[in-house]
C-alpha cells in the first residue's frame, strides 16, 4: 500500500501534462472533472495544471482525439486549454513547445506523460526534482499506466516506467509516425485505447488524492479483450525493481 505523502494534503496540486495527442486530451478532460470534484469538496484543494506540446492539431485527429473540428490548425496545448478555460472556468496554462529536460525545469508534484517520444521518458527519469510521475502507453489496443516516484523521491518506493521498462535503447523517429487521415488513425490504434488509459490513469490519481492510499501502482488493460489487471508487486519484481525504503515510506506518510 503506498499513502500520500503529507505535503500534498489539502494543498493545490500543481501538475504538468506532457503531450497533449489521443491519450493526454482525453486526461485532459479528466483533469477538468477531478479539479472540479476536489474544489468542492476542498475549497483548498484542486489542480494547477500546464499542458505541453508543440504539436498542432490536423484533420486526422478530429476522429480519435478530444477536439473540436473548429481547432484545427491550433497548437494542442492551447486548444485544450481553451477548451478548459472558455467551456469548464479553469485556469489552465498552456506551453506550445515539446518538452525538453534542457529547457523545462520540471516544476510540479504530478508529472504526466502521454507521449510518443522515449527519450522523453528517459529525459524525466534523469530528473533531480521530486514529484509523483504517472506515465499512460499503448500500442494499437493495449497498454499500460504506471504511477511512481521520480528517483529523487527521498525513502522511494514506488517505481515509474522506467524503472520496469528500459527506454534507453528506443528509437524516437520509430515512434512518432504521424497519420495523414483518421482512416489511418483508426486503423493503427483502435477507438477507445486512448480514454481506456486516461480513465485508469485519472481513477489512479482520485484513489489517492481523495482517499489518501492506493493498493497498487498501475495496470495494463486491452481494450479488445476488456482486459485491466494491476500492476503488484510481484510484477515489480519481475521487470528488476525492488523497493529498498518500504518500511520507512509507509511511516513516514499518513
Amino acid at each position: 500500500m503506498y499513502r500520500l505523502p503529507a505535503y500534498m494534503i489539502g494543498e493545490t496540486l500543481k501538475v504538468a501534462v506532457i503531450g497533449i495527442g489521443g491519450t493526454g486530451s482525453a486526461m485532459v478532460n479528466e483533469l477538468i472533472q477531478l479539479d472540479t470534484t476536489l474544489r468542492a469538496l476542498d475549497p483548498n484543494g484542486g489542480l494547477n495544471v500546464t499542458l505541453i506540446d508543440g504539436s498542432n492539431v490536423t484533420q486526422a485527429n478530429i476522429a480519435r482525439q478530444s477536439f473540436f473540428p473548429s481547432q484545427v490548425g491550433m497548437n494542442k496545448a492551447e486548444a485544450m486549454a481553451w477548451t478548459a478555460n472558455n467551456l469548464y472556468g479553469k485556469n489552465f496554462t498552456a506551453k506550445p513547445e515539446h518538452f525538453d529536460a534542457e529547457k523545462h525545469r520540471i516544476n510540479a508534484d504530478i508529472v504526466i506523460t502521454a507521449l510518443d517520444r522515449p527519450s522523453v521518458r528517459h529525459q524525466i527519469s534523469q530528473s533531480t526534482q521530486t514529484f509523483l510521475w504517472l506515465d499512460m502507453g499503448n500500442d494499437a489496443s493495449a497498454g499500460q499506466v504506471v504511477l511512481g516516484e521520480s528517483n529523487n523521491t527521498p525513502n522511494k518506493t514506488l517505481p515509474t516506467i522506467c524503472d520496469l521498462y528500459d527506454y534507453t535503447q528506443l528509437d524516437d523517429s520509430d515512434a512518432e509516425i504521424k497519420s495523414c487521415s483518421a482512416e489511418e488513425s483508426l486503423a493503427r490504434q483502435q477507438l477507445g485505447v486512448n480514454h481506456f488509459a486516461a480513465r485508469i490513469g485519472a481513477q489512479l490519481l482520485w484513489n489517492l488524492l481523495r482517499h489518501g492510499k492506493i493498493e497498487n501502482n498501475g495496470a495494463y488493460f486491452d481494450v479488445t479483450t476488456l482486459r485491466v489487471e494491476p500492476v503488484t508487486e510481484e510484477d515489480w519484481q519481475i521487470h528488476g525493481y525492488t523497493p529498498t525504503h518500504k518500511s520507512e515510506r509507509t511511516s513516514s506518510c499518513i
